[in-house]
């Protein structure tokens, strides 16, 4: 599903009324409409509820005045409260103000603090206030009249559903805008907007509902629209078909380059989700000392003892090994544990220029290529990379708040300059491919900021390169999958006491799960 700037958005509505002769009064009872259905499906019965309608005088009151008109006429205890001068109503919105007072519904116009302090008794004692104040064209800080009903709204305790962008929050940013309400539910039209699914943003919205406005989906899946929300179904799609008559060899085989002295544990996190995500054949490149270990420690992963360094890491001594047991390998997954030995960052630099496999790059491995990042332009073969904060802030010699700060630039800046779909962790992990195209993921939870995680990930991306998947695809599917597996384990642990090996556990219930989506969605 793709996602909205500010701009992107009232060009959209512009050109519905433009092509389609769609006016702006038709799109306002649609999207008033929506709202009355989401808050009637949230409400369960609104029959004689008490609902408070707070408006604007923009587009945004209209939508509430629309709103407003189909609660009173279902029932509901509804009232208008008006948050300025009646004058300063126009267009669309006047229109529908006039028609929620003819059809019955109680005004109450408040342009002051005192009359704001007046009436929040009475907002106290309702069961639900819907949010119309101020839309998505928001831009500067909420003052004045206006951020003291936002501060009353959020010390009262009733759930808010939000018009289209809870009030005060920037829709391009996710930013508050000094006071933003914070809403249980919030009801956006046509199109996600992307303040509303990244941080800061995400935490205003409560649950997401997109609504259909009868917006033409030709504007809605523009090319040019660059940045995507995965969606379950998105993530369904791409599934691995596995015929009946498969067998490990058909099932694909992954290379894991990883761990070294005292970080064993990535080798085999990542190993293991290799095949956990459904890979055939997985072998583990070790560095000699170690193998004894990791035949040990796994059972279904098999080893390859590679030469070290004195302290235990690999070595350069290694390159041609690797490089001829890859030939037959359909992806290579380097740096989990590997450690940051110069002999090994050069190892990595020299299979990153010269592997013909493609390649999923992480941890370690991104250290070793931070001074020369330069290499990715020069591979032969497809690549993910995926950092964290502050590995691609390495990678680009900038500060970890740089790039929390600019996510979505920078990976879709990084992965268009080097030919190379970068993963971008974190919370809403950041997809974004060669070509431009950025995808921010909706699943997983803070429980994952735990010490392998990563490791995981890495595994589950390569495994489903294995089998058949472009390096895209499979960044998209393993995130997804990666957060989903996550979800269903807080559940089960809370988020708290998550640690990697739960994740790992996970995996086969997402893609249970995710298995029965693809099933449906296909027709099957």
């Amino acid at each position: 599903m793709k996602i909205v700037t500010r701009k992107q958005m009232q060009e959209i509505d512009q050109a519905t009324s433009e092509r389609y002769g769609l006016s702006g009064a038709i799109l306002m009872e649609n999207a008033g409409i929506q709202v009355f259905l989401a808050i009637k499906e949230y409400l369960q019965q609104i029959d004689a509820e008490r609902i408070a309608v707070l408006c604007g005088g923009g587009n945004n009151g209209g939508d509430g005045f629309v709103i407003a008109r189909h609660l009173f006429n279902h029932g509901a205890r509804v009232k208008i409260y008006l948050f300025v001068p009646e004058e300063n109503v126009s267009g669309d919105a006047l229109i529908n103000l006039k028609a929620a007072r003819q059809f019955g519904v109680p005004v109450q116009i408040v342009t002051s603090e005192d009359e704001l302090n007046a009436v929040t008794t009475e907002l106290k004692h309702t069961g639900l206030i819907v949010d119309a104040l101020l839309g998505t064209g928001l831009s500067g800080e909420v003052r004045g009249l206006f951020a003291h009903v936002i501060d009353t709204i959020n010390t009262i305790d009733i759930p808010v559903v939000a018009v289209d962008i809870p009030s005060g929050l920037d829709a391009n940013t996710g930013m508050s805008l000094k006071s933003t309400v914070r809403a249980a539910m919030t009801v956006t039209f046509g199109l996600p907007k992307l303040g509303l699914v990244i941080p800061p943003g995400i935490e205003y919205t409560g649950r997401l509902i997109v609504a259909d406005i009868s917006l033409a989906p030709s504007l809605l899946n523009q090319d040019s629209i660059k940045i995507n929300l995965l969606t379950m179904k998105d993530a369904a799609d791409h599934i691995p078909y596995r015929p009946v008559d498969a067998h490990k060899g058909s099932c694909g085989k992954v290379f894991v380059l990883a761990g070294s002295m005292g970080m064993t544990g990535a080798a085999a996190l990542c190993s293991e989700a290799a095949m956990r995500i459904g890979a055939g054949l997985i072998t583990l490149g070790i560095p000699e000392s170690l193998n004894h270990i990791m035949e040990v420690k796994l059972s279904e992963v098999m080893t390859l003892p590679l030469p070290q360094t004195s302290l235990s890491a690999f070595s350069q001594q290694g390159y041609e090994k690797i490089m001829s047991f890859c030939e037959d390998m359909n992806v290579a997954a380097l740096g989990p544990g590997i450690g940051r030995n110069e002999n090994t960052g050069e190892l990595i630099r020299r299979l990153i220029l010269h592997l013909k496999t493609t390649m999923v790059i992480d941890a370690d491995a991104l250290f070793a290529i931070a001074s020369q990042p330069e290499v990715l332009k020069r591979k032969n073969a497809p690549a993910v990379i995926t950092p964290h904060p502050g590995e691609m802030a390495h990678l680009l010699g900038c500060t970890t708040e740089d790039v929390i700060n600019n996510r979505i630039d920078i990976a879709q800046r990084f992965a268009e300059e080097h030919e190379t779909t970068v993963v971008l962790k974190g919370a809403q992990t950041i997809i974004a491919d060669p070509e431009g195209n950025v995808w921010i993921n909706p699943t997983g939870n803070q429980g994952m900021a735990t010490a392998g995680c990563g490791d995981v990930l890495t595994g589950m991306i390569s495994g489903l390169i294995a089998q058949g998947l472009s390096v895209p695809e499979a960044a998209r599917l393993g995130v997804f999958l990666h957060g989903l597996a996550g979800d269903i384990k807080a559940e089960e642990k809370g988020t708290l006491s998550l640690i990697a090996s739960d994740v790992l556990d996970g995996i086969s219930g997402a893609v249970k799960r995710m298995t029965a989506r693809s099933v449906i969605t296909r027709g099957h």
